[in-house]
């Protein structure tokens, strides 16, 4: 089973209005022009072997600006209408997990664990209650442009009072802290704050392409201090800091020079897959090799591709 730590299936969907039940072939027949090929659908998933997803609540900033919990409210909904209609499982507990792992052979159901990518759309910490009523298990407290709460990669600032008061609620209804996209001030200080379950979703090593977005050597060892896993992103710009679209796709061989390097300071039980596709990007920024989810037994084990993930998920979920 494979484990793809983000994907950003209900932005894709609503947002910009991809029906991802289709096959990935008919998608990309429907792409519009000047838009990047997709690479990511439900059935496509499926035949690729991936059993289980982080699934991202996401909302744009600047597209909803006034309707950011309206919005994270509608892509839950839409996940849950997915759930009922038996395309995929909501994954809420340890005991969903273990139903999961065996049902998952029989019946290719895709499950996801609902991860809110920046806390820019509650309206503050307490809303997380209804979010986590949802289902959502996981949380990043920024995106890129900051928010409410901490600093992003995009806009540097430290965790803020908001900020903390959201640690203390994920940390009483057990929801894990994903520390993608935070500036590196915030970075430390959430988790010098927070004590439960650590991880970083999407990101890759600061050394190998040095870029905010992606992670230092520091940051890099204070994750794996704390029993976390590194999700490694598949997507040219973070593989190379002078890479810009449009550009020749890079060689696979640069990001297995990524996953090395991250082995190395976090062990290969600390690394795994966070393949972000469709999350802004699709096949024309991704390296060579790679034109779909069925195509990333190339990258690693059984432990990269899933093995590490669901280690990490069966320790606290």
């Amino acid at each position: 089973m494979i484990v793809d730590a983000h994907l950003d299936l209900a932005y894709n969907a609503l947002d910009l209005g991809r029906d991802l039940t289709l096959p990935l072939s008919e998608l990309r027949q429907r792409k519009g022009e000047g838009e990047e090929t997709p690479m990511v659908t439900l059935p496509a998933l499926k035949e690729a072997g991936v059993g289980l997803a982080f699934a991202t609540v996401f909302v744009d900033p600047k597209a909803h600006a006034g309707r950011l919990w309206e919005e994270a409210r509608r892509q839950v909904a839409l996940y849950r209408a997915w759930e009922e209609r038996g395309l995929v499982r909501l994954l809420r507990d340890g005991e969903d997990l273990k139903r999961h792992l065996e049902a998952y052979p029989r019946d290719g159901v895709l499950g996801l664990v609902l991860l809110l990518e920046g806390a820019h759309p509650l309206p503050e910490p307490e809303a997380l209650e209804d979010l986590y009523r949802e289902g959502v298990r996981l949380l990043g407290p920024a995106w890129a442009t900051g928010s409410p709460y901490a600093g992003g990669n995009a806009h540097p600032g430290p965790l803020t009072p908001m900020g903390e008061a959201l640690l203390l609620k994920m940390e009483e209804l057990g929801v894990a802290l994903d520390l993608s996209h935070l500036a590196d001030e915030a970075f430390f200080q959430a988790l010098e704050r927070y004590e439960g379950p650590v991880l970083v979703s999407h990101a890759n090593p600061r050394a190998l392409a040095p870029t905010p977005r992606n992670l230092s050597d520091g940051m890099l060892l204070a994750l794996r201090a704390r029993g976390g896993v590194l999700g490694l992103v598949p997507f040219n710009a973070f593989l190379d800091a002078g890479w810009k679209r449009g550009m020749p796709r890079l060689p696979l061989a640069r990001f297995l020079e990524h996953k090395a390097y991250a082995e190395g300071l976090l062990g290969r039980e600390g690394v795994g897959l966070g393949s972000d596709w469709d999350g802004g990007f699709g096949l024309e920024s991704v390296p060579l090799g790679l034109e779909g989810h069925g195509d990333l037994k190339r990258l690693g084990d059984e432990a990269f591709l899933g093995g590490n993930w669901l280690r990490w998920l069966e320790g606290w979920l």
